[in-house]
């Protein structure tokens, strides 16, 4: 913004120079009208009210519309220039939707160009919460068998108690200590965990099945009759060839927890 201020600076001062000068007449309305010519200069350009950013801004969506119409990854030189004239949260807003325009068009490769791009600007915990979001939603496009991935326990699964309460969790077998789902429930007749119970958008069962992870899962339940606590440890190998699983418990499988004093 200071160039523009600068630059009319700069271009004012012929015509200073020529008002000021002793022999020259009109100057009153040399000196109105250039004031006024500079000052509309200076509303087009960076005013709130300008409209040649506006028009900036528009030639440059069109441009990467025209990409994303026919499936091209962006040009980075859009990228560049898209970086360089918005504003912090412009940028962010625009490559939100245009990643979700393309996704909605089944224009992939320009949304994993335009996601990938993005991933650099959001930084914060809840940016990146966002972010992720924007990756599992192309990964589901693309992925679309994987959509409805789902764990379920067996209803004919052996319990040692009445339950009265428990909890599922689900890890990658030596991977992180970040849960890939985790699901409380009150009884077995209906226990399933689906890419919706994952803690991190996009590190859910899903991903999982797409690298062919082996599982690791933990139940603990708390006995309805007794407030006495049981849990399982155990693996699962998940079925590259189908996105449904499922698991029945043998009653030899429960450990009960000591209790603490």
């Amino acid at each position: 913004m200071v160039i523009f201020y600068l630059l009319t600076i700069f271009a004012a001062l012929p015509i200073i120079a020529y008002v000021l000068a002793q022999k020259t007449s009109h100057k009153g309305l040399i000196f109105g009208s250039t004031i006024i010519i500079l000052t509309i200069c200076l509303v087009v350009f960076i005013s709130k009210f300008a409209f040649i950013g506006s028009v900036q801004k528009q030639v440059l969506s069109n441009k990467i519309f025209d990409q994303i119409y026919i499936d091209e990854r962006i040009s980075p030189e859009y990228l560049n220039e898209i970086n360089s004239i918005l504003s912090e949260q412009e940028l962010k807003n625009w490559l939100i939707n245009l990643a979700a325009k393309s996704i909605d068009l089944n224009k992939l490769n320009s949304a994993e160009s335009l996601i990938t791009f993005s991933e650099r600007f959001f930084n914060s915990n809840e940016e990146k919460l966002i972010f992720y979001g924007m990756y599992t939603t192309l990964r589901d496009a693309k992925f679309p068998e994987f959509k409805d991935s789902r764990l379920v326990i067996d209803s004919n699964s052996s319990t040692p108690c009445l339950i009265e309460s428990g909890i599922i969790s689900l890890f990658i077998m030596n991977g992180p200590e970040i849960p890939l789902a985790k699901k409380d429930f009150l009884d077995f007749t209906d226990i399933q965990v689906t890419n919706l119970d994952s803690v991190i958008p996009g590190f859910d069962l899903a991903s999982a099945h797409l690298n062919q992870e082996t599982l690791e899962f933990g139940i603990d339940i708390i006995c309805s009759n007794s407030n006495e606590t049981y849990y399982l440890k155990n693996l699962i190998v998940l079925d590259k060839n189908k996105s449904f699983n499922t698991y029945k418990i043998d009653l030899n499988e429960w450990l009960k927890k000591s209790q603490e004093l």
